[in-house]
Formats: structure tokens, sequence, C-alpha cells
């Protein structure tokens, strides 16, 4: 089976997860973005719709003050003009009247502006109550058919809808040379009957303006604008005119832009994001009417610094949850992959097991064929070499004759020999087990390889307890196993070197070593060292170590090797203590 590239699999999977996750990141935050600018909009409507009452209020006040003032001013200048045309008063009585009606002054001019010239009036002691009873009595409405005063009216700042014919001011007097009316704040004048001039009452205007300052909006619009999250509040008459502003210096001064002129124009609430030198402001303009008739524009405008504040600490929140499931999307991956990966090794090595199993299942079908054929001929090649050692005796070069016959007969035990390891992969293993004591089958061992390892100057030692429980096997197969690996171990080191022979246990489990010194495995050559047939000896049928592992699976364990070039080889074998369950080819 060939591996799949799970590495360019977890990497495409993991480049998925992060393109997801920045997605997810990315809509989340511009979703939370609109929320806030949303939370925005909400709050300046319902501010403005607040407002719009205050003002609406605060301008009815203004306008119901700025009425009654100007209806009182206007008795007061008819009751002039009717004290007139009783008789002449000088600037003492006029400045008496004013006193007392709390004005700030009363003018009596001729048609050139200037103080109207009253003759000298005797120094007669009048009584107080009965100048006011006077005043009353010529307070009186005039007679039917008189004609009305011309009436002219200044500093009046709001009129409300269908207040406009009643109290629009015509044209001033006919003053030719002074304009009576500036550098007063609120006041009227009437052509005079009384005089060829006319008659100017001045309101007391810090009375006017206190008064205006308690009840108005622009005294709400300065403390809402200490609220942090508010930019600036103004309040705009017909003209677009600043009437009131949390900044005083702006009251007075058009706001004519295009921003302004679109909200005029359709009585619509517009709204803008504006960067101003302080930041970002979300403003909006809202008209206030009246009876559907307008009465000026409310402009508000929020500071956006607190959205983007929470906006930038809900953006970090959604970065760290991102990547905190990108961190266990990666994890949970790499867990899935690591487990697939496993599963696939463990895959791949009962498929490479299987095939192997095949391989000698083929070979040890075609091995039990070989050896019933070549069998036969090679007995009766060692019997026909028996009879001519003992029967024939050559006449010359005797000796040579017999060495040559022996030679025959070498070979043909080899490939007896051969013949036996092919069987022995062909057919099942019949094991007779049996109680072994491996530290005794192991010193047994040493003993016999004995003279081998000292020829090739090796030195055996033998490391296996005498506690050692016995196991359950089949000794002469065991000991054929160990015996190869022995003999593998002393060949392995052509200029001497140490052979160790172990034995301990490890969860119910026989574990022994064959470890040498000599020259390693390469890498290449250690996966293939267990096939059948592979040898890397000139001399070897190849078949030692498969039929070593063979007699290992027979007992239900394992054999395993680990090595280094230059350092050694060790070899593993694993078996149960208590045998195998029952015969693996039986």
């Amino acid at each position: 089976m060939k591996k799949p590239g799970l590495a360019r699999y977890f990497l495409a999977s993991v480049l998925l997860l992060l393109l997801l996750v920045s997605l997810y990141g990315l809509s989340e935050s511009r979703r939370l973005q609109k929320e806030l600018l949303r939370q925005t909009e909400s709050k300046g409507l319902a501010l403005a719709e607040a407002m719009e009452a205050s003002a609406k209020n605060a301008i009815l006040g203004n306008a119901l003050l700025e009425k009654l003032v100007s209806e009182r001013l206007l008795d007061n200048a008819r009751l002039i003009d009717r004290l007139l045309l009783t008789g002449p008063l000088d600037s003492a009585s006029l400045n008496e009247i004013s006193d007392m009606n709390r004005l700030n002054k009363i003018e009596v001019l001729d048609r050139q502006g200037h103080p109207w010239e009253f003759p000298a009036l005797p120094a007669v002691p009048r009584d107080m109550r009965e100048m006011m009873a006077e005043m009353r009595r010529m307070a009186r409405p005039p007679a039917e058919g008189r004609q009305q005063m011309m009436i002219f009216m200044w500093g009046r700042s709001w009129v409300l809808p269908g207040d406009q014919e009643d109290t629009a001011p015509v044209e001033p007097p006919p003053v030719t040379e002074q304009k009576f009316w500036e550098g007063s704040v609120f006041g009227v004048a009437i052509g005079a009957r009384s005089i060829p001039g006319i008659i100017a009452v001045h309101a007391n205007a810090d009375y006017i303006l206190n008064f205006k300052k308690e009840i108005g909006v622009q005294r709400q619009i300065e403390e809402l604008g200490r609220q942090p999250d508010i930019h600036h509040v103004a309040l705009l008459d017909g003209h677009f005119t600043y009437v009131a502003h949390t900044d005083p210096s702006l009251m007075g001064k058009q706001a004519m832009d295009d921003f302004a002129v679109d909200a005029g124009a359709d009585w619509q609430v517009h709204s803008r994001i504006v960067d101003t030198g302080d930041g970002r402001v979300y403003e909006l303009i809202k008209a206030i009417s009246l009876n559907n008739s307008p009465l000026g524009y409310l402009k508000i405008g929020l500071s956006l610094a607190p959205m983007e504040a929470a906006w930038r600490g809900s953006l970090w929140s959604i970065l760290v949850l991102g990547l905190a499931i990108l961190a266990v999307g990666i994890m949970g991956m790499a867990a899935i992959f690591y487990n697939q990966n496993s599963h696939i090794r463990e895959i791949e090595s009962l498929e490479a097991e299987v095939a192997r199993r095949e391989n000698l299942s083929a070979l040890g079908n075609l091995a039990a064929t070989v050896a019933h054929e070549v069998r036969n001929p090679l007995n009766a090649i060692s019997m026909g070499l028996q009879r001519l050692k003992a029967e024939f005796r050559p006449t010359e070069d005797e000796e040579q004759y017999s060495r040559f016959i022996e030679l025959m007969r070498g070979e043909v035990h080899r490939l007896n020999s051969i013949v036996e390891q092919f069987l022995s992969l062909a057919r099942p293993l019949e094991l007779k087990l049996q109680p072994v004591r491996m530290d005794e089958l192991l010193q047994e061992l040493a003993l016999f390889t004995g003279g081998d390892a000292r020829s090739s100057k090796v030195e055996i030692r033998v490391e296996a307890p005498s506690d050692l429980p016995s196991v359950r096997a089949d000794r002469d197969y065991l000991k054929q196993l160990l015996l190869n690996l022995i003999l593998n171990g002393i060949q392995a080191m052509p200029k001497g070197g140490s052979l160790t022979l172990e034995a301990g246990t490890s969860r119910r489990e026989l574990v022994l070593t064959v470890a040498d010194t000599g020259r390693g495995i390469p890498t290449e050559t250690l996966e293939r060292i267990f096939e059948p047939y592979y040898t890397t000896k000139s001399k070897g049928s190849g078949l030692g170590l498969s039929i070593a592992r063979r007699i290992a699976e027979a007992h239900a364990g394992t054999l395993a090797v680990e090595s280094e070039v230059g350092r050694g080889s060790r070899f593993t074998v694993r078996l149960p203590v208590g045998g195998p369950a029952k015969s693996p080819e039986s």
C-alpha cells in the first residue's frame, strides 16, 4: 500500500481552518462594528427626540415671553401717548414711570430722532395715587373710529406659527436721522398721536436675557455637552443660525453647508460621519416643527471614540477566541492525523505481514515440490558415494580419490541441509511444549559455540538469573532460534569482540537478548534481513533469520532487531511465559 501524503493533507486542513477562522473573525468584527454604529444612531435619535421636546418647550416659553413683554411694552407706550394728550411730561416723570414698570428707558422723539422738547411745567407736587388713577383712567381703549398707531418692534427671536400676521412688525416710524433701536436688546415704538414724533419703550435687557437663560435650551445644551460621548449639540433657527450651542462662541453664526441645506429641503433626519480634529463624530440634524410649521433645526454630534474603543476591545476578544479555536482545531486535527497515520502504519504492517506469509506459503509450496524432487536423487547419490568408497579401490592416487569422495559427500549433505531448511519453511511447525529453564539453555549454547567463538576471538557472556521462571516452549526449536542468532553474532565480529546472552522477564513475558559489538547492519539492509533468501554473506542461503522469526511467531512471540553501524546489533526475542495458547500453525 502506498503511503498517502498525510503531511500535505494536514497542512491543507490547517490552512483551511485558518481561512475559516479568519473569515469568522472578519465577519464578526464587521457585524459588531455595524451593531455599535446602530446603537450610536439609536442613541442619537433618542437624544434628538428628547432635545426636540426640550427645545420646543424652550421656544414656546421664549416666544410667549417675547409676546407678553411686547404687549406690555406696547401698553406702556400707549399709556405715555395718552398722558401726553392730557399735558406735557418732563424727563423726571418719564423716568419715574420707567422705574415703576421695570423698564430700561422711555424715549419721546421727534421725527428726526431727537428727544422731544417739553415746555416747562409748574413745580406743583402731585400725589402719586392721583397720578396712577389718572393713568388708569387714561389707559382705557380709544374711542371708536380713532386712527390706530403705527407699531415697530425689534429684538424678537421666535415667532410661533399663526402669530406672523399679529406680531410681524411694519416698517419703522418715519425717523430720518437716527436708528434709535440700535444698542437695545428688545423694545417697541409707536407713532405718537399726541406729538409729531414717536414714543419708544426699551425693555430691561438683563431681566429678559436672564429669564431666557433660565428657561432656554442653552443651559440644557451646555450641561448635555459635558457628557464624554457627546461632541456637540446645537439649536438653529430657520435661517440656519446658531441660537444655542455647546460652544457659546458659535452662537449667532450660520451653518450653511450642504448637510444643513439638505436637511432643510426635505425635513428628514440626515446623518453623516465626519472626521474632526479630535476624532470621528457621528452627526445628525433634525428639523423641529410645531403644527407642521418649521421652528428650527437640532444638530447633535456623538463622539465615536467610545464606540471605537469598545470595538477594538471586542476585536481583541474575537482575535483571542479565533486563535483559541485555531489552536484547538490544529491540535484536534493533529490527533486525528496522528491516529490515522498510526492506523495506516498498522494496516501497512498487517499487509506486509500478509504478503510475507503469502510469499512464505508460495515458497513453502515450491520448496516442498523441489525438496521432493531433489531428495530422492540426493539419497541415491549419497548411497552411490558410500558404495564407491567402500567397494572400490583405485590403483593410483587413492588419497586424492578418498578426498574427492568426501568432498562430494559434503556437498550432498549441504544440499540436503538446504532441502531441510526449505521444508521447515513449507511445513507447519509441530511444537512439543515443555518447561524450559532459560539460564540452563543459554549456558549450554555458550558452551556449544565456545569453540567457534574462541577461534574468532569472541568472548561470550551469559547474564541470566537462576530464579528465572520456566517458559513453556519447544526446546529444540528454541535452541535452533538462539543458535542461529549466536552464530550470526560471532560471524559479525571477524576481528573479535563481545557477545552477550541475556534473559529476563517483563509483563509476563520472557525477554531473550543476543547482543554483539560487531560492525552493525546498515539501515537500508536492516528492513530486509528477515526476508527469505536475502543475505549479505558470500556463503549463505538467507533462510536462517526467516526461520528464527518463524519459530518465535510459532511460540506467539516476536523477534526484533536494533543495530547501529560500527557499534553492533541487538536481537530481542519476546515469548509468553505460559507459552502459546495453542499451537499457531496446528
